[in-house]
């Protein structure tokens, strides 16, 4: 499994490209998104992208850092993350 760590709001276009590209060579892929990456949630096309992951998971902190409302993916935590890298074969950070 390749593991997608998100932590910069302006990876939008790289995440979702990644995301389709995973899905056209049926490589599983989890994201967490965590710190300022959790902003991408606000975007209804990552969203949509984010439907092709095996499993994807914010940090519950950021996300109460920067929305008010449930977020729309999993709430976890760090140690929901380093489950994830346990469990990947590769790890991707943008």
């Amino acid at each position: 499994m390749l593991l997608i760590t998100v932590t910069r709001p302006d990876s939008e276009n790289i995440l979702k490209n990644m995301l389709e590209a995973c899905s056209r060579k049926t490589c599983a892929v989890s994201v967490f998104l965590t710190g300022q990456g959790v902003q991408l949630l606000g975007n209804h096309e990552v969203l949509t992208a984010l439907t092709e992951a095996a499993e994807a998971v914010a940090c519950a902190d950021s996300w109460r850092e920067f929305f008010e409302n449930d977020c729309p993916v999993t709430s976890g935590s760090q140690t929901d993350h380093s489950r994830l890298i346990g469990e990947a074969v590769q790890v991707v950070s943008l």
